[in-house]
């Protein structure tokens, strides 16, 4: 979904207090707080039980469910606690493969820059500003920070002018709890709040929404479960058929966060040897394929000097059979969204599948402004290595 329609800030500058941050703290700890009650409640029930009288399966991908209620039981809550009061309701449980701070690492993005990064690998959105930021991730705490942001979401029939698309202004909120067992849990809480400043926009109905989802690593060390809930209250006249899908594929995009922070970590790693090699040079290799140690020679060998035959971190050789090609996203200094195809060998994308998603998010936290201008020196000089794609938005209004 992601369009280019990114613009920096739709409304005028938005100046919160002290004050307002503060309740705004509240409010987030609220939410969490409360759906941390659920979720231990849900915990507590060994058979982890899901009333199908009440609760009706709407999707599944994988090894995720999502079920909103049934017609005629919304007026009252389950032992669960959960209910829509009558507004469309999606309560999301289920595993996924991946590792939990490679999902927060992938799930947080206090800046815009951020923010199209991720949604160039999630889809979760189609436009979007940051309009203040609470608090900001730190090197002690590096995956929690809480933002008021905007964004724009597609819906279906939307070119068709039988409905319009919906924005909404929330409140994001990432950061790690315990649970009644004691056992680490990342959250992602979004939750919608207004403020006179964040009026109607032409051409868009806008919506409410609250979703909090919780993620916990489990034993096996590469799946996590996820136990989530949104409401919706869409506006307008849009019709119940069209909320559910719409809140049903916003949980099925945290099945790409974990890849998310992977993809994150690599184009750290790639701006890091980068960088090295304009101070050091890059190293020397054999006329062999890195992995499978299959000799270069002669008229292969010319093939094999293109940049595309070559691993981005090692500089090694690799022959067609053991490439692996990536597509990473960049951000350029003039703003501009680029996305290409890099190649590298089999031993560095499982270095890289091993970094810590912590070191490297606290990395980039202390290289600061080197982030944008090793990036474009990055693209430049793998400007042979396949196909890629720009797009471009919006800067008017730059606060």
């Amino acid at each position: 979904m992601v369009k280019g329609r990114f613009i920096v800030n739709p409304f005028t500058e938005l100046v919160l207090t002290e004050n307002d941050h503060v309740q705004l703290q509240d409010l987030a700890n609220s939410i969490v707080m409360t759906n941390l009650d659920k979720l231990n409640a849900y915990q507590a029930d060994n058979r982890k039980h899901v009333d199908m009288n009440r609760w009706k399966l709407v999707k599944e991908r994988q090894k995720i469910r999502m079920y909103t209620e049934r017609s005629g039981s919304t007026s009252s809550s389950g032992k669960d606690g959960l209910t829509g009061s009558g507004l469309p309701m999606l309560w999301c449980v289920g595993t996924m493969e991946g590792h939990l701070d490679d999902l927060m690492y992938g799930v947080i993005s206090p800046t815009l820059e951020d923010m199209r990064v991720k949604a160039s690998y999630v889809d979760d959105f189609s436009g979007a500003a940051v309009l203040d930021t609470v608090f900001q991730p730190s090197l002690e705490d590096p995956f929690q920070s809480l933002i008021v942001k905007w964004m724009e979401v597609d819906i279906p029939l939307a070119s068709t002018s039988l409905v319009k698309n919906r924005d909404y202004v929330y409140l994001e909120g990432t950061g790690f709890v315990q649970s009644a067992r004691g056992e680490r849990l990342g959250y992602h809480v979004i939750h919608s709040v207004s403020f006179p400043k964040t009026h109607d926009l032409p051409n868009r109905i806008r919506g409410n929404m609250s979703a909090v989802a919780f993620f916990r690593q489990m034993s096996n060390g590469n799946t996590m479960d996820i136990f989530g809930t949104a409401i919706m209250d869409p506006g307008g006249d849009m019709i119940r058929m069209l909320v559910v899908p719409s809140m049903a594929g916003a949980f099925l995009s945290s099945l790409k966060y974990a890849y998310c922070g992977q993809m994150k970590k690599l184009a750290w790693l790639l701006e890091k040897r980068y960088a090295e090699s304009k101070q050091h040079g890059a190293p020397n290799k054999k006329s062999v394929c890195v992995t499978c140690s299959t000799p270069i020679t002669g008229r292969r060998l010319g093939d094999f000097g293109k940049s595309n035959s070559t691993c981005k971190l090692c500089f090694g050789f690799v022959c067609h059979a053991c490439k692996i090609v990536r597509k990473l996203s960049f951000v350029d200094p003039d703003l501009l969204l680029s996305q290409r195809k890099v190649t590298f060998c089999t031993a560095c994308i499982s270095e890289v599948t091993r970094l810590s998603a912590v070191d490297a998010a606290r990395a980039q936290m202390l290289s600061g402004t080197k982030h944008q201008g090793v990036s474009s020196g990055i693209q430049r000089s793998m400007s042979s290595d396949g196909n890629s794609t720009t797009s471009d938005y919006s800067i008017s209004g730059y606060s």
